[in-house]
């Protein structure tokens, strides 16, 4: 079980390069996950940026080790 989830706008700052994204060290990114609907966000919000759909899906899954379905 990874350690760290991550929520879209945690991916998007760390993208982004905004405040707060220092906080998300390479120690807590090894072993991070995010949910698979916070993933097509960070997409969707790429894509609207003028990020090409398939380098958003790449951008968007680069920083985590793992990505979990949404379920119940």
């Amino acid at each position: 079980m990874s350690k760290a989830v991550l929520d879209a706008s945690a991916v998007l700052a760390l993208l982004n390069q905004e405040p707060g994204a220092q906080l998300l060290t390479p120690e807590l990114l090894s072993d991070a996950t995010m949910s698979t609907v916070n993933l097509a966000e960070v997409q969707t919000k790429l894509v609207r940026d003028g990020v090409g759909p398939d380098e958003a899906w790449e951008l968007a899954q680069a920083p985590i080790s793992g990505a979990e379905p949404f379920t119940v």
